[in-house]
Formats: C-alpha cells, structure tokens, sequence
C-alpha cells in the first residue's frame, strides 16, 4: 500500500508542475485540488487496473503511469478557457462553482472508497 501511495504521490506532483508550470494550464480552483483529484485517481485507477507492464521495486508501474497521463490529458481537455464576461455571467458562474464544489468532495470521497476497496 506504502509503495502505491507514494508512487502516486510523486506521480500527481509532476503532472500538477507540468500541467501548471509548463502547459501554462491555470485551474480556476486552487492546485491542491487538482493535486488531489489527481493524486487519488492515479491511485485508484493503478491499485484497479490490471497489473501490466515490468515490476520495479516491488510495484508495477504502468497502471500508475497510465492513469496519470490519461488523468492529465482530461485535465487540459476539460478546463474551461477564461473569458471576460458581463456582469449576469458572473453570477451564473458562481452558481456553478458552489455546484462544482459539492461535485469535488463527493469525487473526493468516491475516489477515496474505491482506493480503500481496492485493498480489502
């Protein structure tokens, strides 16, 4: 389990600094969230996915990498380019926003449920 969480660790960590730092990929949340969903989803998706690939250290590390760059790629894909807006977009948005916060703890939650499933 040690291993499997700090290969995720690391994992989340530099896909947060490339998407961040190197595709100028700014979130509108704050990076601990999407180091978060990040971190728990390379997790959850490499502790589910079928081990493949060659073993290092104990661990495979394909799943793990797999998920990481798949993560990556929906996180360029699905963040929203910013615009300015009028005044009524504005407050549309923060409609969405107090909707998007109840969506991230409850992904938060479900990723953390099916990484503790995955080691029962």
């Amino acid at each position: 389990m040690i291993p499997h969480m700090v290969l995720s660790l690391v994992l989340a960590g530099v896909a947060v600094a490339i998407l961040v730092e190197g595709l100028r990929c700014r979130p509108n949340t704050p990076v601990w969230g999407l180091f978060a969903i990040l971190f728990l989803g390379i997790w959850a998706g490499g502790v589910w996915v079928a081990p493949a690939g060659p073993m290092h250290l104990g661990i495979y590390w394909l799943p793990f990498l797999l998920t990481a760059i798949l993560l990556s790629v929906l996180v360029v894909v699905l963040v929203p380019q910013r615009t300015a807006g009028r005044h009524d977009e504005a407050d549309i948005e923060r409609e969405v926003e107090v909707g998007l916060g109840l969506f991230f703890w409850v992904l938060i939650v479900g990723l953390i449920a099916v990484v503790l499933t995955a080691y029962r």
